[in-house]
């Protein structure tokens, strides 16, 4: 008799968790085997996809299991598995979806004519799916014999399976046009047993010239950069495919470090906020009397400085002289070194020396220059960190900057 799960274990999925993970090792072992002229999206068009140079789309669904068979491998794909059609039928709904400009056939044709559509999974091959073995020898082979052995099995199984959403899904791809249906299956591949992902995107890596003794560390690295920036492009709703120009760009720091260059100097004029007393460094400089509201030459200056280092970050990040990490690693170290200086300057402080020691510390840290990577930052950029950490309220100068 099988044991019961507890609430927790129900409530609990791991094997979605590692579907995910799954998803976007695939992702990643798409982006290092892009070519020029291509991008790749994750969660855009499907799971993930590319775009080729010549205007054909492919699309991949991922499916992963973490059952097993009694020898240790996967589950095999079966020949009703609700994975498998599922993924059929979300096809089809996409290719005939009015609200995409594809209502009439004319349109799904042109659609279907440039995509192509690839199940990719961990699930084993399985010498039982008739369906697969017909549907993909028709792939290789089509003509009009075999597509008619790929519907009738496709109609057997539809009058056969008791699972009436697995019937749904079946009968959504059959409702589409014949011609349409046609050109879908001579489109659609299996890529199963697709394991080991990781082991492949390391061989991918080692194929890019990466050395065999950084190729873990090479991998670790992207692998936390790229899920990062992904995340935050999100929250920004500024999630785009990631084409090859930019990603050979914005990484080859990583994949490929060459000799240390020095990194490019802006003298851009950026545009300050309307209202400079409204920023919260200026704020906090004037509440420990660093300079007076009225002195309006020094605050535009100061804020020059915050506006010019916050974009400098951005176009480093993006032209690649930098990666996210080492900015992270920037203000993690500035903020460590302040965080020293505030301590030891207001234990034991009487309130009468209070702004004297905040401006001790403001003193001391803007003569310090500061590390991005392997360069070291100018007084301005430096000068600049500080504004930027602290207008991000990650720093202050009075014991009760928190507050203020």
């Amino acid at each position: 008799m099988a044991t019961k799960k507890t609430f927790m274990e129900e409530s609990t999925a791991p094997g979605t968790v590692a579907g995910f993970d799954y998803q976007f090792h695939y992702f990643l072992y798409r982006l290092f085997n892009m070519k020029k002229g291509q991008s790749i999206g994750l969660e855009m068009k499907d799971d993930v996809h590319t775009d080729m140079d010549n205007d054909v789309q492919l699309f991949f669904q991922l499916k992963h299991t973490i059952q097993t068979q009694a020898g240790g491998n996967p589950i095999a794909l079966a020949e009703l598995d609700s994975d498998l059609w599922k993924t059929l039928y979300n096809w089809a709904c996409v290719i005939s979806d009015p609200k995409d400009g594809r209502a009439e056939t004319a349109e799904q044709l042109t659609f279907v004519r440039r995509t192509e559509f690839h199940l990719v999974s961990n699930k084993s091959e399985s010498d039982s799916n008739k369906f697969g073995q017909l549907l993909s020898f028709f792939t290789e082979h089509p003509c009009s014999e075999n597509l008619k052995a790929v519907i009738d099995r496709i109609e057997g199984l539809a009058g056969s399976t008791k699972d009436m959403t697995i019937k749904g899904y079946i009968d959504t791809v059959l409702g589409l046009q014949p011609q349409v249906r046609e050109e879908f299956l001579r489109r659609v591949f299996f890529q199963q047993a697709a394991g080991a992902i990781v082991q492949k995107i390391k061989d991918s890596l080692l194929e890019k010239f990466v050395h065999p003794e950084r190729i873990d560390s090479t991998y670790q690295r992207l692998h936390a950069l790229i899920r990062d920036d992904n995340y935050f492009s999100i929250l920004a709703g500024t999630v785009t495919a990631i084409k090859f120009d930019d990603f050979a760009t914005r990484y080859r720091k990583v994949i490929s470090p060459s000799d240390k260059q020095t990194l490019s100097r802006h003298s851009f004029h950026p545009v300050l906020p309307k209202n400079l007393l409204d920023q919260r460094f200026i704020r906090q400089l004037i509440a420990i009397d660093d300079f007076p509201d009225t002195d309006t030459e020094r605050i535009t200056m100061l804020s020059t400085h915050r506006v010019r280092m916050a974009r400098s970050l951005e176009v480093w990040v993006q032209g690649g002289e930098v990666v996210s990490d080492e900015v992270q690693a920037l203000h993690q170290d500035v903020s460590l070194r302040w965080g020293n200086r505030h301590h030891k300057a207001f234990r034991k402080c009487p309130p009468a020396k209070v702004n004297d020691r905040a401006l001790e510390i403001v003193d001391a840290m803007r003569d310090e220059n500061y590390r991005l990577g392997d360069d070291e930052l100018n007084t301005e950029q430096s000068n600049g960190e500080l504004y930027v950490l602290s207008e991000q309220h990650a720093i202050g100068w009075h014991p009760d900057w928190k507050t203020l």
